[in-house]
């Protein structure tokens, strides 16, 4: 068994390589990414994805749904990015392997293909909502509406319908204060956006745990560290639109974790998951990763730096982040490698 100092010396661990500055905010217009994670490593008090991952382990049970919500206009050429659905279908199928429940995607109703596809890659057949539920290795990709009038009727009965214990939110559209809904870049991206702070509010209301995971400060969640997001992020306090409000996220998550890009944040969680239950096969590996980037832009999502549909995210490339998963993986394996040897030898000495 792995004693709470191991848990936490590979959270260390994976928080780090997550935040290694190396895209594109970070790198080509220079975002203080460790800021971010310090303010809200202040908050948790422990490594945020081993955080995140506990409140996750404590919350859902075998049998149990998992709403995970993601999907991200790119302005530019009007497509979603692939920053967000690959990191999704990654932790939905980490979800129905290491606490066999399951998951349920929500997003826009345009980017209904992309999830199918990308979830599909990482081995998770879509099915409808109640057939989902029915067997293991299986999802539902659910759709949630743009327009304001149609929100509260939709929170409520998606939260009846699905009852799920915990809502993760993957690199999603968060509104500032008064209501907009921002790229980075500052634009208003409302009319694109699926109004989900409704969800994660009244899921919050409810018990329900609820995780945000972004990398800049206009996500979902962000809302948890707003005044280090204002202080450190472009545009935070005045954006591009006539709200001139900044771009900072006002919804708050129970916990969040801060990442260079947040498909890697989702991977964090997903490593703590396979690291707490000690189940290393909970994780994916590199060739699954190649085949969910390349899925999601086969579907139609582009890279954002780019605007190109292509399998990189962030401007980050699969071969890049390949490499990543590898070294994560590694993390996790090398301690669980060394407490199966304890044992084993503990069993032969006596």
């Amino acid at each position: 068994m792995l004693t709470e100092l191991d848990k936490r010396s590979i959270g260390e661990a994976i928080d780090r390589l997550t935040t290694v500055p190396m895209a594109n905010w970070t790198i080509l217009k220079g975002l203080p990414i460790w800021k971010l994670y310090e303010a809200a490593r202040s908050k948790a008090e422990e490594p945020l994805s081993l955080f995140a991952a506990k409140k996750l382990v404590e919350a859902v049970k075998p049998n149990d749904t998992v709403i995970v919500t993601t999907g991200f206009t790119v302005t530019t050429v009007l497509a979603g990015e692939t920053d967000g659905p690959t990191g999704a279908a990654a932790l939905a199928r980490a979800i129905d392997l290491g606490l066999k429940a399951t998951p349920i995607i929500v997003t826009e109703e345009a980017f209904k293909g992309i999830m199918r596809a990308t979830c599909q890659a990482a081995g998770l057949s879509t099915y409808s909502l109640k057939e989902s539920t029915t067997y293991p290795r299986r999802t539902a990709v659910e759709s949630f509406p743009i327009n304001p009038e149609e929100v509260e009727k939709a929170t409520n009965k998606m939260l009846d319908e699905i009852n799920p214990s915990a809502i993760i939110s993957v690199e999603r559209p968060g509104r500032n204060a008064k209501g907009v809904y921002h790229s980075g870049g500052g634009f208003d991206v409302s009319p694109y956006t699926a109004k989900v702070d409704d969800l994660v509010n009244e899921a919050r209301s409810r018990g329900i745990v609820t995780i945000g995971i972004g990398d800049l400060g206009n996500e979902l969640g962000m809302g948890y560290i707003i005044e280090a997001v204002k202080k450190f992020v472009p545009h935070a306090t005045k954006c591009k639109c006539p709200c001139e409000a900044g771009i900072a996220a006002a919804t708050e998550t129970d916990a969040l974790i801060v990442a260079t890009v947040s498909n890697w944040g989702a991977y964090g969680l997903e490593a703590c998951l396979a690291t707490i239950l000690e189940e290393p096969e909970v994780f994916h590996d590199m060739m699954t990763e190649k085949l969910l980037l390349r899925a999601s832009a086969q579907a139609g999502a582009v890279d954002s730096v780019s605007g190109l549909s292509r399998p990189a995210a962030d401007g980050v490339s699969e071969e890049i982040t390949g490499y990543l998963i590898e070294i994560l993986k590694n993390i996790i394996q090398i301690k669980l490698r060394e407490s199966m040897f304890t044992r084993e030898y503990k069993k032969i000495v006596k």
